[in-house]
């Protein structure tokens, strides 16, 4: 039954990924499934007939397990914006995370009580047990050696974002036409053609007529070659006649090639610095940039793990700071905490891409075998399927906001 569970899990995380309206409805149908299928487990789990009986019950009712219902929940809350935080530094909480539980405790009678805690303490508490549920920014996180606990269903779905600075494509190209980098191009073409000119008129100058006349008029139409085949890869009406000509013709083609490639590419690199797409999909369009990033996190570790080299910063304040004064190009961060602050404190010359790396499953966490973790389940099931989490993120995030929870 175990399996049964973990299979629908993985099959329903698949199908929160995906926006279309076809799986909508299949969504809702595993919804119901797993629903069924995680109190049909609880109802076979018990070892004796009373025991079934009260699963049963539970199972009709959608009620707590009745050790639960008697006690006081012990809640650690690990604080990140938006999922976990205090109410403008006051002692009540509020975020994405303690609004769906607070949601669930409502509607069905729970008392509790919550625990300030770091990430380390909460999962420590978890795992002896010290604390009922984990709140918090829980991504997946790995499980090490010593560490028993065990995740809900998620009721978010997230990944890394990128933060950018907005800007002109014209201006971007007209910057670098201004600058040091345009004219190493630019002397280094030139240079080549000069060379290959030169060599050119001392092979043809004898033997062809367009090389003739002097040595000013056969460099001219040297140089008119040259051009036309670096601009266009032809020569028009100047043509080579010997032997050692149309190797160097041969060889200068290619030259061209790539120098003219190197040009046309360096303002397609400077296009994409000054104007990232709506949508990054490929590490490549980080990989030359000026990225700043937090250390510790997971924007830090994936970038390290594809050796995309960045600066640490020690705030998502100061890192929006630095793209802010143009310090950086691209600040690589959690998609969640970067929409809201971005919500919360916007930027006109700042702008959000949702960068589609690193998929994130955000849920509550409890202890392993915990009998409060079917429950959990399937009120986040509900929830989802009633809408209500994209209540809470349109709260957090605006209408604006990718909601990637349905």
């Amino acid at each position: 039954m175990l399996e049964i569970i973990q299979e629908c899990e993985c099959f329903y995380r698949f199908l929160m990924k995906k926006n279309d309206k076809g799986f909508l409805m299949l969504r809702r149908i595993l919804l119901i499934l797993m629903i069924l299928v995680l109190n049909i487990s609880g109802i076979c789990s018990a070892k004796d007939p009373s025991e079934v009986h009260e699963k049963i019950q539970h199972f009709a009712k959608g009620a707590l397990p009745s050790e639960v219902t008697h006690k006081i929940l012990k809640v650690a809350v690990c604080e990140m914006a938006p999922f976990a935080f205090l109410k403008n530094g006051g002692e009540s909480y509020q975020g994405i995370s303690i609004d769906v539980w607070e949601f669930i405790a409502r509607k069905n009678g729970i008392s509790f009580k919550y625990f300030p805690v770091t990430k380390e303490e909460g999962i420590k508490g978890i795992s002896e047990r010290k604390y009922d549920i984990l709140l918090g920014g829980i991504p997946d996180f790995v499980q090490e050696k010593g560490h028993e606990f065990e995740y809900t269903v998620p009721f978010y779905v997230s990944g890394l974002g990128v933060a950018a600075l907005k800007s002109d494509p014209i201006k971007v190209v007209m910057d670098y036409f201004i600058s040091w980098n345009f004219f190493k191009v630019i002397l280094i073409l030139l240079i080549f053609i000069i060379v290959q000119t030169f060599t050119l008129w001392i092979f043809e100058r004898k033997i062809n007529p367009h090389y003739k006349g002097g040595f000013w008029t056969g460099i001219g139409n040297g140089l008119w070659w040259s051009a036309g085949i670096a601009a266009l890869n032809e020569a028009g009406d100047v043509s080579t006649k010997s032997m050692w000509g149309r190797v160097i013709a041969v060889f200068w083609m290619f030259v061209a090639l790539i120098l003219v490639n190197i040009f046309t590419g360096s303002i397609a690199s400077k296009l994409t610095v000054g104007e990232l797409s709506a949508h990054i999909q490929e590490l490549s369009a980080l990989r030359h940039l000026k990225v700043v990033c937090l250390d510790g996190t997971e924007s830090k570790r994936f970038l390290d793990e594809h050796f995309i080299s960045c600066k640490v910063v020690p705030s998502l304040k100061e890192g929006l700071s630095s793209l802010n004064h143009n310090d950086a190009q691209a600040l690589v961060y959690n998609e969640p905490a970067l929409k809201y602050e971005m919500n919360n404190h916007p930027n006109p010359n700042i702008k959000f891409i949702p960068a589609g790396i690193v998929n994130q499953y955000y849920s509550f966490m409890v202890p392993r075998g915990s009998d409060i973790l079917y429950f959990l389940n399937q009120e986040i099931l509900m929830l989802l399927n009633m809408q209500e989490v994209r209540s809470i993120l349109l709260k957090y995030f605006g209408s604006g906001q990718d909601m990637r929870s349905e």
